[in-house]
């Protein structure tokens, strides 16, 4: 059995975390778009611009794509996980779906 590249798998997650925000209902479809403004910001996760779920939709997954399509060298480091924990806090149950495929994102890029 092949084991999938880390694109591969990157790719794989990040359709994941698309469909698990689907289906929590937070996917929007491009209608909860931020001004074009909002991707000015120069606060991580653009927290003074947008909430973390448009962020996730409208600035993470996207980057993620096109870094992958451009080629372009990717992170060595990502932890979205925490700001996930952070942002649903008092509602981990209710996300524990789109907080453990974001921790799986997360570990794509650990050092071994």
């Amino acid at each position: 059995m092949k084991m999938n590249t880390k694109i591969e798998q990157i790719e794989l997650a990040l359709k994941e975390i698309e469909l698990v925000m689907r289906k929590l209902n937070i996917w929007s479809d491009g209608k909860n778009r931020p001004d074009d403004s909002a991707f000015l910001s120069q606060s991580p996760f653009f927290l003074d611009t947008m909430n973390f779920e448009q962020w996730l939709e409208f600035v993470f997954v996207p980057r993620f794509y096109s870094l992958i399509e451009s080629g372009s060298k990717l992170p060595e480091n990502v932890v979205i996980h925490t700001y996930a924990q952070e942002f649903y806090r008092g509602r981990w149950q209710e996300y524990k779906e789109l907080i453990q495929i974001l921790m799986k994102f997360d570990k794509l890029f650990a050092k071994a």
